[in-house]
């Protein structure tokens, strides 16, 4: 698993993991990582975001700064599906996985 930095015209959006071709988001409003169909799109076909490999660290300072938040107002919808997500990933089994882990 790689972490990256996910950027469009310089704005911070996501931490995202990379997972064997899933590629999943931090959602600040959930506390967890979910599967995001879009991104991993993004990244391997359409390329409209920039992708910044970063380490454990970064990713950790990233979330404490609020990165991810989703408006609940514009963003309803995907806000409602990561809500009901039956398996989100902890940062905590995130990280695991980048540092070669088991969990």
């Amino acid at each position: 698993m790689k972490l990256y930095l996910v950027s469009k015209d310089g704005r911070r959006l996501w931490v995202a993991a990379l997972a064997h071709e899933n590629m999943y988001g931090y959602v600040q409003n959930t506390g967890y990582f979910h599967d995001n169909n879009a991104l991993r799109n993004d990244f391997y076909i359409d390329n409209r975001f920039q992708y910044e490999a970063i380490d454990i660290p970064r990713a950790r300072a990233l979330i404490a700064e609020g990165i991810g938040q989703a408006d609940e107002t514009t963003q309803a919808d995907a806000l409602m599906k990561w809500r009901s997500d039956p398996r989100p990933l902890t940062p905590a089994d995130v990280f695991a996985a980048v540092a070669g882990l088991s969990y």
